[in-house]
């Protein structure tokens, strides 16, 4: 046996660990099957009268299948980024290729198992033979009704291009950009669960986004591992950048998990009813995972992989429990509510004041944490650099902390509480999310300050984020997505095509898809902003006179839209306001008159803030250009380019002489 190929041998995860897995996925498939053939005995739900024993038999298998799936898939893709050295030119080294051979396959059975999901999930959600669902126009119709449904297509569609890029693609970028809408999948199929349902549906939305997330990273961080040792790299390194991380990643999707358990189970003890067993398999998963990290490892590469691999083997199981915990009925769907508990997750009966919407209100779970985030790893970020011996300009802190520091107030004040009930609310936050908060933000350099943060990589070590960061931005479909044309639509049609349309309307019955339009919202103004007047390295660097250009050019539509508002004259969303029914608000139309106002004079504020440092910015620019070009003159640096420029003028000057005497002869 050569020295390599023992290396690979003594990196590769134990027998028993590698045994592991495949017992547990059996288990897996051996639960999913069990709730399968338990829910019929179950007393049936209101409105699932309908329901029969194979939709739901093949529902639970169909998900726990479908999500195996995708684990594996998405911890393959991240193998290739992230565990796998790559190339001498950049491009995929030979293991990272066999991985990505890997990926395709395991892409393949997630997109059949999803695909056959949108078709048994809104069977099983609504209660009829899963038959019914196989009609095309039934189909179609359970899509725009069903967000489950929804979900799993995306799932589903996202899977398919997973699979050609897994065969395709010879750069990480590409399969970076494919983990991202992976993960994003898997977020949406998890907030349009049971989850949605019931009083304090809000929190507990918010928890699953964020427990899934997580669940995500740690899972993919664990299936990259193994999969990166029996491709014959990675090994101690990769293991040890996994178990880095693999605590506190836990310790988020457990607390995630505990919210999401709190509001489901309504009270009623786990013990006590079929939907807590699967919280009680969760609490023993944790615990396990828990004693695995902290039990006594040798630091060879072999025992630190079977480790990992053994935490592998627990989260398949997680994913089981997860599957019963999406198909056994919870306590929440038998405690009747009101249509704003519906709707909103709560009650807005008490009228705002201007103390109840400025003061404490109920907290945003997920902007909140959002904000603490990006504070926290913005702080360790300047800490690392100051660490290395840099300076982090002040300038850059202090517009990033208030950024953050605002939308901190505003998740945790009335303000967000009463905006999903209020127009004029919502418009408020909407224009502040939207242009106010990106302005600031985009002056922080974040991803200037990742760079500086992060170590270059050595040769043939792991890729950071540095390496990552540099990778998507030459991606071509990243370029794309950051191009000015695509930038400058997204920013100003987003607002008519959201607001004047049926969308609206349909955001709003959902607390994930109000997330989801207020986190669009943002990002549009982010990245607007940044092209303009971000002080982060953009792929597309635009000369000042065209960013003074495209920022003056997006004030009259802003002008147009609130002034749409404010002429409108049929209610924006009425019949979602009108279910509702907040009696205190009164006229819709004239709260959504004072809407158009709030719009236009909340929208001319940042855009000025814009103007004035776009402005600023050319100044400096063109102050070290000449400065620089004094120092040119001074040192003698630009006397060929000064002499061919004199020389140049002096034969126009000649021509125009010779041309005058030859003109006077005549």
């Amino acid at each position: 046996m050569s020295e390599a190929a023992g290396a690979h041998a003594s990196s590769r995860p134990s027998l028993v660990a590698t045994g592991a897995i495949w017992v547990s996925a059996g288990l897996a498939l051996a639960c999913a099957v069990f709730v399968g053939l338990v829910l019929p005995t179950l007393p049936p739900l209101p409105g699932r009268l309908e329901a029969d024993a194979l939709t739901g038999l093949v529902s639970s298998v169909g998900d726990v299948v479908g999500r195996l799936a995708a684990m594996a898939a998405l911890g393959l893709l991240a193998a290739v980024v992230a565990f796998v050295p790559p190339g001498p030119d950049g491009q995929l080294a030979p293991p990272a290729q066999r991985i990505a051979g890997w990926a395709g396959r395991a892409a393949q059975l997630w997109f059949v198992a999803s695909l056959l999901m949108t078709f048994a999930n809104p069977a099983f959600v609504t209660g009829i033979p899963l038959g019914y669902t196989m009609r095309p126009d039934i189909w179609a119709d359970f899509l725009g009704s069903t967000p489950s449904s929804l979900a799993w297509l995306v799932s589903a569609v996202v899977a398919l291009v997973t699979a050609v890029v897994a065969y395709r693609a010879r750069s990480a970028s590409a399969f970076a950009v494919c983990w991202l809408a992976g993960a994003l999948a898997m977020v949406f199929i998890a907030v349009t669960g049971n989850v949605s349902v019931g009083l304090d549906h809000d929190w507990a939305t918010d928890a699953a986004g964020v427990a899934t997330l997580a669940g995500v990273v740690l899972a993919s961080g664990a299936v990259g591992v193994v999969a990166s040792a029996l491709a014959g790299v990675g090994g101690t390194r990769a293991a040890v950048r996994y178990r880095r991380v693999s605590l506190p990643l836990l310790g988020l999707a457990a607390a995630g998990c505990a919210v999401v358990a709190w509001q489901q189970l309504a009270g009623e003890s786990p013990f006590a009813v079929a939907a807590g067993a699967p919280v009680v398999a969760g609490v023993v998963l944790v615990v396990l995972l828990v004693a695995n990290r902290l039990r006594p490892t040798r630091s060879d590469a072999g025992s630190l992989v079977s480790a990992v691999a053994i935490d592998v083997a627990l989260l398949v199981l997680g994913v089981a429990a997860l599957g019963a915990a999406t198909h056994l009925p919870p306590p929440r769907f038998l405690v009747p509510q009101s249509s704003q508990v519906n709707y909103l997750g709560y009650e807005v009966d008490v009228p705002a004041t201007a103390a109840l919407v400025a003061g404490p209100g109920r907290p945003n779970l997920l902007w909140v944490l959002l904000a603490l985030t990006a504070i926290g790893a913005y702080a360790w970020g300047v800490v690392r650099v100051h660490r290395a011996g840099g300076r982090w300009p002040v300038s850059r802190l202090l517009p990033w902390l208030g950024g953050w520091l605002l939308v901190l107030y505003l998740a945790t004040s009335g303000l967000w509480m009463y905006s999903t009930a209020v127009f004029s609310w919502h418009m408020l936050l909407h224009m502040t999310v939207n242009m106010m908060v990106p302005v600031l933000c985009v002056l922080g350099a974040p991803f200037t300050l990742l760079e500086a943060a992060s170590r270059e990589r050595a040769d043939a070590s792991l890729p950071g984020p540095r390496e990552v960061l540099a990778g998507l931005a030459a991606n071509r479909f990243v370029r794309f997505l950051l191009s000015p044309p695509v930038v400058w639509v997204n920013y100003v049609a987003s607002l008519f095509v959201v607001y004047f349309t049926p969308l609206f309307p349909w955001l709003m019955r959902y607390h994930w898809a109000h997330q989801v339009m207020l986190l669009h919202f943002m990002l549009a103004g982010y990245l607007f902003f940044g092209l303009l007047i971000g002080p982060d390295r953009h792929p597309w660097q635009l000369p000042y006179l065209v960013r003074f250009a495209l920022l003056i050019s997006v004030m009259p539509f802003h002008a147009i839209f609130a002034v749409g508002i404010m002429m409108a004259r049929t209610v924006i969303g009425e019949e979602f306001y009108k279910t509702i029914s907040v009696s205190w608000v009164g006229d819709l139309l004239a709260d959504q008159n004072i809407a158009g106002q709030i719009t236009w004079f909340t929208g001319e504020v940042p855009a000025f803030i814009a103007v004035i440092v776009l402005a600023a910015q050319w100044f400096r620019s063109d102050s070290r250009e000449a400065a620089a070009a004094d120092r040119r003159a001074d040192t003698g640096e630009g006397e060929d380019e000064l002499g061919a420029y004199n020389d140049m003028l002096a034969q126009l000057a000649e021509r125009d002489r010779e041309q005058g005497r030859t003109g006077g002869a005549r």
